[in-house]
């Protein structure tokens, strides 16, 4: 039963996460920034009123310093015709005239002023707050001196200062709500561009789920980590699209090249059971099938060992070994059958080449390469092997003077059942992918060079630094 898929919420999703931390970062800056506006505003609106209540004291007493209680009065009224708007509190708790002096009580019929007598006089320099009784202004009072001793008290409403402050808070509630708006806005056309590749990722791999393994990830041209991340994704399934191709093509192949080997066990069976009562033709037939059936375990062999190494399974018993005795123990072997046609080994060894290998495997890739070479080389042919030590790797070079290989199966040589379209000779068509494979479990690396008519020379390169442990 196909599992069903969950659904899309958005509340959940990366974008809406972007985007609701980018315009909470916004509005959390926005609102601090806002509030240390506001403070700086309102301790400038207070410090300045301050400054304005101490510079009319210093007025007022060097004007009754200089004339007197007449010329003190006289600038309080010409003060207040000019302040109607905001007019300084002044009082005089012991003027001339009488007791307790509030000069234009009806300008501050909003606070209780009869609190104020009742408390007592404070010392100058005494800062006093006298609320409203109708808002939230408040009267702010500053005590001082005179010069003939008396007390005087010059205060200011905060009444402008709280106006000039709530005209910012309705500033900042009109600017906020489109700028909040603007911050969402931004979040999510922001997140919408951030995750672009991350969603092209996502509707690749929903296609390549549903069967078109040809999708591939849009290339979004940002330059960062998602859009490598796209690019790998990319590689990846292409390499994973040739391994299943090249799969397909070797599952076809085996198919095709099973299919002979078991037609002749079947005529062979077939034969026997046809012939008439007699050992011999029994035996003969038990035999063929024998050496049918060991063609076809080779080929399993073979294969099971390629799939091993290219996928990092191969088991090798890693140990040091000379590849000099090795080369020479297998060109030996294969001499014998050179000389029957006619066909010239030479070696160029050093004294000796040690480094850590599978000796079994790297035996059964010299003798791959040397069966090649004897294979397609005509009588009267050379084949030249030779070994050379470098600093950090052991070079072996098969060279031979057959008939080569063409240009364009060089790239193919290396596919598991290949066959050239020159080959006559009977094989299995896996020797040189059973070399591509173990080489490549040793780290080594693998070149060839061919000219047709002309022979051909496989180099292999064999690191001389130990080997990485394998997987248990």
């Amino acid at each position: 039963m196909p599992s069903k898929r969950r659904l899309w919420i958005p509340i959940r999703a990366i974008g809406f996460k972007i985007a609701a931390g980018y315009t909470l970062l916004f509005f959390i800056s926005f609102m601090t920034l806002a509030a240390v506006a506001y403070l700086l505003v309102d301790s400038t609106l207070a410090r300045q009123e301050r400054e304005m209540i101490m510079a009319e004291i210093e007025s007022l007493r060097g004007q009754y310093e200089t004339g007197g209680w007449a010329a003190f009065r006289d600038m309080v009224v010409e003060n207040n015709r000019f302040r109607k708007n905001n007019p300084f509190f002044i009082r005089v708790p012991a003027a001339p005239t009488q007791e307790d002096l509030i000069f234009f009580p009806h300008h501050w019929d909003d606070f209780d002023l009869s609190a104020l007598r009742q408390m007592p006089l404070s010392a100058p320099g005494t800062w006093l707050s006298l609320p409203s009784r109708v808002g939230t202004a408040a009267l702010e009072i500053l005590t001082a001196r005179q010069p003939d001793g008396s007390l005087l008290q010059v205060g200011i409403s905060t009444e402008d200062r709280l106006a000039v402050l709530a005209r910012f808070r309705e500033v900042f509630v009109t600017v906020a709500i489109p700028l909040i708006l603007l911050a969402i806005a931004g979040g999510a056309v922001l997140s919408r561009r951030v995750l672009m590749p991350l969603r092209n990722l996502i509707t690749t791999v929903a296609s390549i789920e549903s069967g078109k393994m040809d999708a591939r990830v849009a290339s979004a041209q940002t330059g960062d980590e998602l859009e490598e991340l796209g690019s790998l994704f990319n590689r990846m399934i292409d390499k994973i699209d040739k391994l299943i191709q090249a799969m397909r093509e070797s599952l076809d192949s085996v198919a095709h090249d099973l299919r002979t080997p078991m037609t002749r066990f079947r005529n062979h069976a077939e034969k026997a059971l046809q012939a008439e009562s007699s050992d011999k033709p029994c035996r003969e037939a038990l035999q063929d099938c024998v050496e049918e059936s060991d063609r076809i375990l080779r080929m399993l062999a073979m294969l099971m060992d390629i799939s091993e190494a290219e996928t990092g399974a191969m088991r090798l018993q890693i140990r040091s070994a000379d590849l000099v005795t090795l080369a020479a123990s297998v060109t030996d072997m294969y001499r014998y059958v050179a000389d029957e046609k006619d066909i010239l080994v030479e070696t160029d060894f050093p004294d000796a080449a040690r480094l850590d290998v599978d000796a079994d495997r790297i035996s059964q890739v010299l003798a791959n390469l040397l069966d090649n070479a004897v294979k397609f080389t005509p009588e009267g042919g050379t084949i030249r092997v030779s070994i050379q030590t470098l600093p950090d790797t052991i070079v072996v070079r098969v060279a031979d003077s057959g008939i080569g290989i063409d240009p364009g199966e060089i790239d193919r040589i290396w596919d598991r059942l290949f066959r050239g379209a020159r080959s006559s000779h009977k094989g299995l068509g896996l020797g040189l992918s059973l070399v591509k494979a173990v080489v490549n479990a040793h780290h080594g690396e693998l070149h060839v060079s061919s000219t047709p008519g002309s022979g051909s020379r496989f180099e292999l390169r064999l690191p001389t630094a130990p080997l990485p442990p394998l997987p248990v």
